[in-house]
């Protein structure tokens, strides 16, 4: 049992919110998409407008407490994604893919996981404060909550042992406050492999060993770089480098800025760090008095919506502290909240042995895992590479079928496909023979308190691929209770005909191909290629220097106005309905955002236009780099023009088939 007093846990919180705003201000405006070799080297706000510079490492944490509000303690992930959908309009990044996961049928942790190419990078890190603050001193609690927040948008990535990592040290440090101490215990509840741990762990050694601020930013550098300046581990361990060699609050979120990368996440956290361990009074107010007490939020651009949270951080502190003593009672955290006198730093003191965090659901998640509970059955659904059908292979999964019950069950599995589509049962591993043929499907027995695996293939043809295909899984138990279907989401991929390599240093002097007869008629020689996300890996044809051809084709309903994308890291023509609708003007590394061509994606290789009702046609002309040392790289991608959120185009895309041609009968 551990006792916190009321008024210095309230000072603390406190402290957390102003550090994490002063931290954040600090950094925003230094921000880049990708990062510079170059430090930085403020030791001030570079902008500094009344009440701090809306950010969403804050903002998107008002929307978790208002979701506790709502229902309570026990919010699951399936709560989290309905308030992605209520309450997030962002679109860049790691929240525009998993949004469009979401609002095609997936749920966290697949919505995470399938074709998110961020979910290396920051977006839920800085979402860990509010965990620690509603479970003081109770890291696993926090922890726990902070993986059903990552992975809703960072399923399968080191992000979510970054926000874990956050949360377990944000939640010590209310009741501890060595910094060392504090960092092995974070650690702790990680795996030493990831490499968040490796990043932070190297950070820390360097420190030790004697090496300079510069130096051991440097060193991490080059052990962990990633262009994109919001990768995940790298700011980590940038993060924790300000602490190490910070003099005080304000030369320590100096020095993780000065760091670069993802500069107002590494400053906000290490801020909030800071302010939970000294509380607000032992902040300097040379920091924290020109940002006042608002809390500045994009409420007014879109960024969120439908938020009731409070708007002064004196206000969310003091509901943030009511609502942790409800949060520790539900999961039986053992902190007891007091207005008698604690021991300073709680419970721990520096003799005492450092505590791990055994996290033992961490070791058993799977982001490619859907988990039911059914009543009489429990199923879990693990998809295999992806979470997409193709109309050229069948698509795999498996179903983990569970008993919780002490008598054995005679099960009759049936599927409910769309139109176009089949589901087979091809395994039934259940260790009392295979399956047998039912009235209805395939009949099995699964055994007391046991499980079954089942193997099981999708296969569609071309024409009846939509953007999200939604079918069942039905279980049928003799003698039991009927138990609710199952559903079975997957997401359409897209159809693709590819050219043969053309030879040529760059895009204007390779030849061979007539444009113009491409645009007219089904070109010969193209090969048909099936994507499921929006990479185009075409390293096949990328043996020589030269230039190769993607047609693709996307039917429309209706007249609408999108982003279409070609993010790669060369160079590329792209056609739209036989024009020229943009070339690439600047060669840089591959960022494949939802169409975000202004403040976040890379708006070289971006462009805002009109699509026409009916079959539209893309043409893609890319170019190989042989001198690249990554290879060639692209993506393609299509959004569309946010009504709300006036900042951030790039919005999911709905209703539209990528999955036909022409010159084929299948609308």
């Amino acid at each position: 049992m551990i006792r916190i007093n009321r008024a210095v846990y309230h000072d603390k919180v406190m402290g957390c919110w102003l550090g994490k705003n002063a931290g954040g201000t600090l950094g925003e405006p230094l921000e880049e998409k990708f990062g510079r070799e170059e430090m930085y080297h403020v030791d001030w706000y570079p902008l500094l407008p009344e009440g701090g510079i809306p950010n969403d490492d804050l903002e998107l944490q008002l929307i978790w407490l208002q979701l506790i509000l709502q229902k309570g303690p026990g919010i699951t992930p399936a709560d989290m994604a309905q308030a992605w959908m209520d309450c997030i309009a962002y679109n860049f990044d790691e929240y525009g893919l998993s949004k469009e996961n979401m609002q095609k049928g997936l749920l966290p942790p697949v919505c995470g996981w399938h074709n998110n190419a961020f979910k290396d990078c920051m977006g839920s890190p800085i979402r860990s404060e509010i965990w620690a603050c509603l479970a003081p001193g109770c890291m696993e609690t926090a922890a726990r909550y902070a993986w059903q927040d990552a992975i809703a948008d960072h399923g399968g990535g080191e992000s979510v042992y970054g926000e874990i990592f956050n949360a377990v040290l944000e939640s010590a440090a209310f009741i501890m406050d060595d910094k060392f101490r504090l960092l092995e215990m974070a650690l702790s509840s990680i795996p030493k492999t990831s490499l968040t741990y490796r990043s932070v762990r190297r950070s820390i050694e360097n420190y030790k060993k004697g090496m300079a601020y510069e130096d051991n930013r440097n060193d991490l550098m080059n052990a962990f770089y990633n262009p994109i300046a919001q990768y995940s581990p790298l700011n980590l361990g940038f993060q924790t480098i300000g602490w190490l060699y910070g003099k005080d609050f304000g030369d320590a979120i100096c020095k993780a800025v000065n760091c670069g990368w993802d500069t107002d996440c590494t400053g906000a956290t290490l801020g909030a760090v800071l302010g939970i361990i000294g509380g607000a009074s032992a902040l300097p107010e040379r920091w924290i008095a020109p940002l006042g007490y608002e809390i500045a939020t994009n409420m007014s651009t879109g960024g969120i919506r439908n938020l009731t949270a409070p708007t002064d951080i004196r206000e969310l502190t003091d509901v943030v502290c009511r609502e942790a003593e409800k949060v520790t009672r539900y999961w039986g955290c053992g902190i007891v909240f007091t207005d008698d006198p604690c021991p300073e730093g709680g419970e721990y003191n520096e003799d005492a042995e450092i505590p791990a965090i055994e996290l033992p659901w961490l070791e058993d998640y799977k982001p490619n895992a859907l988990s039911y509970p059914l009543g009489t059955l429990e199923a879990e659904v693990c998809y295999d590479k992806d979470a997409a059908v193709t109309g050229d292979r069948a698509s795999k999964l498996t179903v983990v079928l569970s008993n919780p019950h002490p008598v054995e069950k005679n099960i009759e599995v049936c599927f409910r496909m769309p139109e176009g589509f089949t589901a087979e049962l091809v395994k039934c591993a259940n260790g009392r023979g295979e399956k047998s043929k039912g009235q209805n499907g395939e009949k099995f027995v699964l055994k007391a308190w046991g499980e079954t695996r089942l193997e099981i293939e999708v296969s569609a043809a071309a024409g009846a691929v939509r953007d999200s295909n939604r079918g069942y899984i039905i279980f049928q138990t003799e003698g039991w209770p009927a138990v609710p279907a199952v559903p079975l989401v997957l997401l359409g991929g897209s159809r693709w005909l590819v050219s043969e390599l053309y030879e040529g240093k760059h895009l204007e002097e390779a030849c061979g191909l007539n444009e113009e007869e491409v645009f007219k008629t089904q070109p010969e020689g193209f090969r048909e290629v099936w994507r499921t996300g929006n990479d185009l890996e075409l390293s096949a044809c990328f043996r020589k220097q030269g230039i190769v051809y993607a047609l693709h084709y996307i039917y429309s309903r209706e007249e609408r106005d999108v982003v279409l994308g070609v993010p790669n890291n060369g160079r590329m023509k792209l056609f739209l309905n036989g024009k020229l609708l943009h070339r690439t003007v600047m060669q840089v590394p591959l960022r494949a955002n939802l169409g975000n061509g202004g403040a976040q994606g890379d708006g070289s290789n971006y462009k805002v236009t009109r699509l026409e009702k009916g079959m539209n046609q893309i043409l893609i002309k890319l170019e190989n780099d042989i001198t690249l040392k990554e290879g060639q790289k692209s993506h393609f991608t299509i959004g569309g023009m946010s009504e709300v959120c006036t900042k951030n185009h790039g919005m999911p895309v709905l209703d539209i088939r990528r999955t036909v041609f022409p010159w084929e009968d299948h609308l």
